[in-house]
């Protein structure tokens, strides 16, 4: 029986994997070891809802008490500079809406345009983030929004939760690794302490020291499908720039950037493949777009997985399972699900070895990066927004794996959910069905049903658009909502934050 488990990497994935098994099953030993020598990545980092529900509700972590530890800033989607022309993209569910009496996805109008799709994206386009209340100058709070996080301020609160809970750290760097019969039975570390467990968690990031290195686990790449495979990061403190209610992701001539927004600083980062660009030819395109930033740091990165992530008695989470870009936000999502994934599993198994849950486990986590690759592949095959060397090379070479047959029947039938179960099985997808068709839509890659709305459909849809229009021009700006949200008076709904596990 697991009673004790011994998690290597004092990061992000590390504590959050920690507090995870702690709050399922709090007779667990959880024990962290956090190296006094490799520090964070530390660059800003945006996320979607998943993280939310994952923090409030699987977590139990009340709203107020992130909101006064961390100071997360608020994000509704992620603006897209892309495509024909910008669009934005957000966790609303805004394409499911459907002309009535018909039934017709409101998909077929966007032809020409994504802009005021809803209210949500009304809300983005105006800089604003949440409707006002018409009974008083306050927000109608919604779940459909994630965060914006400073990664050191997360990470300092991880530790502090931590510690609540009764996790235990312990400082040291990796010596040896000690094995039988296919698993890990302790971790020797360099001052000469031996750390044995029942089970051990590898969360030591692109190392990825146990999964990896010690149990020779194959890593798949990704390389045929993302080319990028290095970033230049900065930031720069905020003076007068609004605060923007959303992620930027901006064509760059080899690759892409992201702008994420804090209350007191914008952090913004180029991804770049450098088989197109030199590390110095990236940073003068960084500069020249970003004047203010401030120092700056090049990231080496491979994109790609572990062929498992549930080896024996060893799990990967985070940068130590896998890594792809952040072009969706998906660093902390991958981290939600896999915590969520390892202790349910460990629940529903007694916290007894079966091989049954654990082969499970194992390739709904390798189906999850595989849907990630496939998502993002979409972004970079489709995107017409530059000509150059770097995308024209991706519109002919970009593989599309998994998210081949969703591109032709798209291309055939259009932005329809009628087969959505058979197409993408809605129940264990990240981006859903509607992610998908929302990219296609926003890049302009045509389809075989432009016919299908009526006259009077086009008409209800001027008249829906004019609506949302005037919902985003009256809503909150981020400041005004955060100052609410941080007022002592507000109060959080309970349950606002469901548990989905």
């Amino acid at each position: 029986m697991i009673q004790d488990v011994l998690i290597l990497g004092g990061g992000t994935a590390g504590f959050f994997m920690a507090a995870s098994l702690k709050t399922h099953h709090p007779r667990l030993r959880v024990r962290v070891v956090r190296s006094p020598t490799l520090g964070i990545i530390g660059v800003g980092e945006g996320s979607t809802t998943d993280l939310l529900r994952f923090l409030h509700g699987f977590l139990r972590v009340p709203p107020e008490e992130f909101y006064r530890a961390v100071k997360p800033s608020l994000k509704l989607g992620i603006k897209f500079l892309w495509g024909k022309e910008d669009y934005h993209y957000t966790f609303s569910g805004a394409l499911r809406q459907k002309f009535e009496p018909s039934g017709t996805p409101v998909g077929f109008a966007c032809g020409e345009s994504l802009a005021d799709v809803d209210a949500v994206t009304s809300l983005m386009a105006a800089g604003k983030v949440f409707p006002r209340s018409p009974e008083g100058p306050w927000p109608l709070v919604n779940p459909t929004v994630g965060y914006h996080i400073e990664n050191a301020e997360l990470v300092a609160w991880l530790e502090a939760h931590a510690a609540k809970l009764g996790i235990e750290v312990i400082d040291g760097d990796l010596a040896s690794v000690e094995q039988a019969d296919g698993e890990i039975q302790a971790l020797r570390l360099q001052d000469g302490q031996r750390l044995a467990a029942d089970f051990f968690v590898d969360a030591s990031g692109f190392r990825a020291e146990l999964i990896g290195k010690a149990l020779g686990t194959p890593f798949i790449s990704y390389a045929d499908s993302l080319f990028c495979d290095k970033a230049v990061v900065g930031g720069w403190a905020r003076t007068d720039e609004p605060l923007l209610p959303y992620t930027t992701a901006e064509t760059m001539s080899a690759g892409w950037a992201w702008q994420i927004e804090h209350p007191g600083r914008i952090n913004r980062g180029y991804v770049y493949c450098s088989r197109f660009q030199s590390d110095a030819e990236a940073e003068a395109e960084f500069r020249a777009k970003n004047p203010k930033v401030g120092p700056t740091r090049v990231v080496p990165f491979v994109p790609g997985r572990y062929a498992h992530q549930w080896v024996g008695n060893v799990f990967a989470v985070g940068n130590a399972a896998g890594f792809v870009e952040p072009l969706e936000a998906t660093s902390l999502l991958c981290i939600a699900h896999e915590c969520r994934f390892l202790t349910t599993a460990l629940a529903e198994g007694g916290l007894r070895k079966n091989h049954s849950m654990r082969a499970s486990t194992d390739r709904l986590c390798g189906r999850l990066w595989d849907e990630i690759r496939d998502f993002l592949a979409i972004h970079y095959r489709f995107n017409q927004r530059l000509d150059t060397p770097f995308w024209r090379h991706c519109r002919e070479h970009v593989a599309l794996h998994g998210a081949q047959r969703l591109v032709e029947f798209y291309q055939e039938n259009g932005p329809t959910f009628c087969l959505e179960v058979e197409l993408l099985t809605p129940a264990q997808s990240i981006f859903q069905l509607e992610g998908f068709w929302l990219h296609l839509l926003g890049m302009g890659v045509p389809h075989g049903r432009e016919d299908r709305l009526s006259a009077a459909e086009r008409a209800q849809w001027a008249t829906l658009r004019a609506a949302n229009r005037a919902v985003g021009a009256q809503g909150l700006t981020v400041e005004e909502a955060l100052r609410v949200l941080h007022d002592p008076r507000w109060r959080w709904t309970p349950g606002f934050y469901k548990d989905i596990a």
